[in-house]
Order: C-alpha cells, then structure tokens, then sequence
C-alpha cells in the first residue's frame, strides 16, 4: 500500500500555521484568510508539532463552552483584551496525527476512531509538513456512483435556530449540539445556513473587532445569525446517490447538503458523515482500495481546500 509520501494527498504545506504564543486574534484572521477550520501549532525553533486549534475550539472561546472562562477570569469579561492577549496554546488540543510514512488506510482509520476530520501530517522527527481533511479524501468521489444513498449517511434531525437568534446562541448550539453548521428556519421555509467558519469571518472582520474593542461582546454576541449567513440552502434527495451528492458540494464549495423529502426538510448530509459511515459501510478496506485507485489514476492529485 503507498504511503502519504507517495500518493500526495492533502495540503502541503498548511494554509494556516501558528506557534504557541500567537495571539488567539491572529489565528482566526488566518483561518478567516484562508477559509479554514484547523491550525496547527508548531514550535518555533523546532518546527515540531505541538498542538492543534480548531475553529470548535474558538468558538468555544468565544462563548459557546467552557473555555470562555478564560475570558471571565482572566480578563474580567473583556472579550477584546483576551483575543489579542491570549496565546493560542491555552485553546490547543493535542492532535492525533499522521506521518509521510503512514498510509490512507491509516488516515481514514484515525478518523473514524477518533470522530475527527483533519489530522497533521509530519515527517519522521515529528516536523509538520501538511494536514489531509476529509474534504480531501472526499472530493476523490465527485465523479464517482457509490450505489450508497444520502439517506444512508445523513445525520437527522436536522438542527435549526430562527433567522433572528443571535450569534451566541449558536455558538452555544454548536458547541452543545458538537455540529459546525446550523440550518435558519421559520415555520415556513429555510432563510439560511450559518457554518462554523461564517462565525470565525464574522469576528474577524475589522469593524466587528472595533465593536469588541469600543463597545464588548455583548453587542457583538446580539448580532442576528442571518446578518452572516449564507442565504441559499443547497439541498439534496433522500434517493440521491452520495457520489452526485458530492459531486453537488464540490460544483458550490460547500460541506453540506439539507436533505429533503417530498418539500419537507428531514436531515444533513456532511463532510463527516461521508468519512465516518461510507468506510463502515463498504468496508475499510474496499473504501481505502477505491481511494487509492482514484488517487493513482490522477482525478485527484493536489487538493486546495
């Protein structure tokens, strides 16, 4: 089996890199920048990994968990202080990872046993090279029939807040619910979606931090989610097949679908569903070999995203 070395998959370098002592602010402008939900952290001199924030774990900083107790007592509630004083090593996990040595099979069994979407790859001294995400590993099937229907791999119920909850409500639903996207909903149709990463753009964007800075967060966390959502709602069928399905979020760069049935919404196909159910349901092994099958005859080489 060829190793990550080999078949050149992910992103290499990393769009978004930080060291322990980067300011928590200049880590979400970075993945605002790039459109991204991960930065490694690595250390300075050695270049070695060290850790591991995501935009869940900002979100949480921001007042959706438990970290923004970080905010409340050390800084006294000011939200605008902690972000541009606080490392983002306080925020890190430390990341399961993978190396230029280890294979896809190695990837996706890491990211089934851990639930997790993005893994750091390193070189044999542990230096960071690159990240592979289940995006990657995805996008290989846009042009693929998998005989595996959405509704085979959809999660369900689908989690809605009304056009007018604020933005700490979801970030509180996100974190609670563990979901990077909430659909907006009235009673009688879909207004939006906000994604995890529409929540990292909002607080980076200057006037927002100018709000932080002049006025606090609780102005900030009013802001109503459909002011930085996205208006259109892509959907998709129970019946459809999962490769058209991604094949559909490739064409709109986007990670998800609402899956509807009859007009009516009844769930959401993701990224991670893709990655944790299709694998169990071929197989791993089968799910590995089509991998690297569609990795070697190059419909896939170098993704960008």
């Amino acid at each position: 089996m060829k190793t990550l070395k080999e078949l050149k998959i992910g992103r290499r370098p990393p769009a978004v890199v930080a060291y322990a002592d980067t300011p928590i602010i200049e880590v979400i402008k970075g993945l605002a920048e790039k459109w991204m939900r991960h930065a490694p952290i690595i250390d300075r001199k050695t270049k070695q990994l060290v850790g591991m924030v995501s935009a869940r774990d900002i979100i949480d900083f921001l007042g959706g968990g438990p970290k923004r107790k970080i905010v409340e007592e050390k800084y006294g509630g000011d939200l605008y202080e902690a972000l541009v004083k606080e490392p983002v090593f306080s925020i890190r996990y430390t990341p399961p990872y993978v190396t230029l040595d280890d294979t896809i099979y190695d990837v996706v069994d890491l990211m089934i046993d851990r639930n997790i979407g993005a893994l750091a790859i390193t070189d044999r001294e542990g230096k960071l090279v690159g990240m592979i995400s289940e995006r990657h590993i995805m996008s290989l099937f846009s042009d693929v029939k998998t005989f595996v229907k959405v509704s085979e791999v959809m999660s369900s119920p689908l989690i809605t807040l009304p056009p007018q909850a604020s933005v700490l409500d979801g970030q509180v639903v996100m974190h609670e619910k563990h979901i990077r996207r909430i659909v907006l909903k009235t009673r009688s149709e879909l207004r939006g979606i906000v994604s995890i990463k529409d929540v990292i753009k909002y607080y980076a964007n200057p006037e927002t931090i100018e709000r932080l800075r002049l006025l606090g967060k609780d102005v900030v966390y009013r802001t109503p989610l459909c002011y930085i959502a996205s208006p259109n709602v892509i959907t998709v069928t129970l019946e459809e097949d999962l490769g058209d399905a991604i094949k559909i979020m490739r064409e709109h760069n986007i990670g998800s679908l609402v899956v509807v049935n009859k007009g009516v919404d009844v769930g959401i196909i993701t990224e991670r569903d893709f990655i944790i159910k299709l694998p169990k349901l071929w197989g791993i092994d089968v799910f590995v070999d089509e991998v690297q099958e569609l990795l070697i005859v190059g419909r896939v080489v170098m993704l960008k995203g």
